[in-house]
């Protein structure tokens, strides 16, 4: 799943387009979703004031609670935030309140959790707060920043490449690698990214799950820096079946 936010050109203004308060720069955004069963979500909205909403939701917790945690979460955040005026931190523990609400409700549903990206885009300013491991891209100048923190372990099992404790490729394929640091599950948060940046002409902004991050930087920069964020979502696909073809039979 991704969602993508850029700068409007002129001739793509109608469409839900709004100019930005107090300068002529215009956001527009689209979202994909690979077809079939998910466990991610995503919404975009536009608030009163013409600034541009996106929220991504990477589910955990089964077949049925991660899709149910992640549409929570979105509802939730959504609800407050474009519905109430109210901040990024505000929608996050609505949100984080929903989910646990929801995983005591339903015997089924125990434990289940979700990741969150959310980022307001203002004039030439975006701000953001997430909690998990789904990537927040800034494509600016034909370089690639992640701006949000990973919650997740490879953070510290690459510390562990740095120090010389582990191998790249034993970093790769470490079976704790995605295990996630926190989620949104009902529990009081305690790791939570937050942040503001000015952002230049030419910046186009990516909210991913994290199978984005199976793409080498150079194919992310490709397919996320200029076509529609279904060319990113097409990508990866692509990368998981030749993977997939790859691996041999067990007789």
């Amino acid at each position: 799943m991704a969602t993508q936010l850029h700068p409007a050109r002129p001739d793509q203004a109608p469409g839900g387009v709004a100019l930005g308060a107090g300068m002529s720069r215009q956001w527009r955004g689209d979202g994909v979703q690979h077809q079939g069963y998910q466990e991610d979500a995503w919404a975009l909205k536009r608030l009163d004031d013409g600034a541009l909403l996106a929220i991504v939701c990477d589910g955990m917790g089964g077949h049925a609670g991660g899709a149910v945690a992640s549409r929570l979460a979105i509802e939730a955040f959504v609800n407050v935030v474009a519905g109430q005026g109210r901040s990024l931190r505000d929608g996050l523990t609505t949100a984080n309140q929903a989910v646990g609400t929801g995983a005591t409700a339903r015997k089924e549903l125990a434990g289940m959790g979700t990741t969150l990206v959310a980022a307001i885009v203002r004039n030439d300013e975006v701000s953001w707060i997430s909690v998990g491991d789904s990537p927040f891209y800034l494509i600016a100048s034909r370089q690639l920043t992640r701006l949000n923190a990973d919650h997740s372990m490879a953070p510290q099992i690459e510390a562990l490449v740095a120090r010389g404790v582990l191998s790249h490729d034993e970093a790769e394929h470490h079976p704790g690698r995605h295990t996630l640091r926190e989620a949104v599950m009902g529990e009081p948060l305690t790791l939570i990214d937050q942040g503001t940046r000015r952002l230049p002409a030419d910046a186009r902004l990516l909210l991913c799950s994290d199978g984005v991050q199976t793409l080498a930087e150079a194919d992310l920069l490709a397919h996320g820096g200029a076509g529609p964020a279904r060319d990113l979502v097409d990508a990866v696909l692509v990368r998981w079946s030749k993977a997939a073809t790859r691996v041999p039979l067990q007789s």
